[in-house]
């Protein structure tokens, strides 16, 4: 029998079978539900930020007309709100990673910053647990799921049914046969998943794919990712045990590297790098505050004026409440609780970093973290906007503080010039997922391990 002739009734065959027709269907629909999820959870995160200039509008005029003080914008600023944004990537519904547990509109005052920074929405801690059902979580783990469902018996199921000595006795080679009978399923399978991919540029109105270098760093790592469960797969078949044991492996090996695997390291890094600075950050920003009030003025604002020195000329009155001295008070408990917020940011970095390094060996940790980062919404996104936050209140204290730090009567307050806040993934360029080359160097050593055990045994 030709190659493509067996090629022809093994594709029949493989397409007769109920249970791969229902399996590419419904994965195919959860691919679909999966996008629109996304999309929803996006969507709804974007009509926040859309209506976020009107809210700021309404609250500064709610807050002015409360609180305004002939004497200065002093009073008025200790209850206004500063709206910020952190607008998602176009790619973000494929992975939504962290933007569902890490604030995307944060709401600062010109008080202490530190103690701002890390509020959040309360969130149903069930939800946060199981997490989203994005294309990412289905990649990760529910195509390995397929990949067993159709490779596990593909040799053994010949062998127990005694069909296979008679395929053998075919003019085509046993492995030849096993690599058609392997191939055909990993073209089905990544044939549903790139075109679910297609369907999610055209659903979400994503720019055209060519232009796009994401949605091909996308396919990349998720055709080595598919490889990788086939080559898995093909490495416990060489064993030639039966279906059961070979499912039984296939699904320890599936939930080793899918559940107890990166459970176990984020266990580890945050043993090995604790972040004891996050509680440090908020009581040496308070301390540093609250002890303002026990020391004399002029050495409060000794302390302020070498960081501003341009406000030295400035006297705030040592018998007597001033909003100078107040928020002078409330930029020193930030710069007391600087070196701990540096080292709090530092330890998160050092926890991403390692991450990076663990995707190497770990497919799994690597094509979530992978996509994370072609979608924008892993940590280092995160920490980029918060950036963008210190500096945008930085920018405010600048503003008010020539109304502020004034002798005699303040000027009037030009609201409608207030700095505005806007930070956006879509204006960083996403490089190139190295690590996803690790998942093809895995691939390169497993199938050729495979292929010399099952040759050995000649089948």
């Amino acid at each position: 029998m030709k190659p493509n002739r067996f090629l022809q009734l093994e594709l029949k065959n493989f397409l007769a079978g109920r249970a791969a027709l229902t399996g590419l269907i419904v994965i195919f629909l959860a691919g679909l539900y999966a996008i629109e999820h996304g999309r929803r959870v996006i969507a709804a995160q974007q009509n926040v930020i859309a209506a976020t200039p009107e809210m700021q509008r309404e609250h500064l005029q709610k807050m002015l007309a409360q609180h305004a003080d002939p004497s200065g914008p002093g009073n008025a600023l200790y209850y206004i709100n500063f709206f910020t944004v952190h607008e998602p990537s176009r790619l973000a519904p494929l992975s939504l990673g962290l933007r569902d547990v890490n604030p995307f509109n944060l709401k600062v005052r010109m008080l202490t910053l530190e103690g701002q920074l890390y509020d959040s929405d309360i969130s149903n801690p069930a939800t946060l647990a199981l997490g989203n059902f994005d294309l990412s979580f289905l990649l990760v783990f529910l195509y390995p799921l397929l990949i067993i469902a159709f490779t596990h018996n593909t040799l053994s199921a010949e062998q127990e049914q005694g069909t296979w000595n008679l395929i053998c006795s075919q003019s085509v080679s046993p492995l030849k046969i096993l690599a058609i009978k392997v191939g055909i399923r990993f073209s089905a399978i990544a044939g549903v998943w790139l075109l679910t991919l297609l369907v999610s540029g055209f659903w979400l109105r994503l720019p055209p794919l060519l232009v796009d270098r994401r949605f091909g760093f996308a396919a990349l790592v998720s055709l080595s990712y598919l490889l990788f469960w086939f080559a898995a797969s093909l490495l416990v078949m060489s064993f030639k045990r039966s279906s059961n044991f070979n499912a039984l492996a296939l699904l320890g090996v599936w939930l080793t590297l899918t559940i107890l695997v990166p459970a176990g390291l984020n266990v580890g890094l945050s043993t090995l790098l604790p972040v004891p600075e996050a509680l440090e950050v908020t009581v040496r920003q308070r301390e540093g505050y609250h002890q303002q009030w026990d020391r004399p003025k002029a050495e409060t604002m000794r302390r302020f004026f070498l960081r501003y020195p341009e406000y030295a000329s400035f006297q705030a009155p040592p018998d007597r409440f001033s909003w100078g001295w107040y928020y002078a008070a409330q930029h020193l408990g930030d710069e007391d609780a600087a070196t701990a917020s540096s080292q709090f940011r530092e330890k998160l970095r050092r926890r991403q970093q390692w991450t990076w390094r663990l995707a190497w060996l770990i497919p799994t940790i690597n094509a979530q973290a992978s996509f994370n980062h072609i979608a924008q919404t892993d940590l280092v996104n995160h920490l980029a906007y918060l950036d963008s936050v210190r500096g945008f209140h930085e920018q405010m204290r600048k503003f008010f503080y020539q109304y502020i730090l004034c002798d005699g009567p303040a000027p009037d307050v030009s609201w409608r010039r207030l700095p505005q806040h806007r930070y956006s993934d879509e204006d960083s360029r996403v490089p190139f997922p190295f690590t996803s080359l690790s998942l093809l160097l895995i691939c390169a050593l497993m199938f050729p391990v495979a292929l010399a055990r099952l040759s050995k045994q000649a089948l």
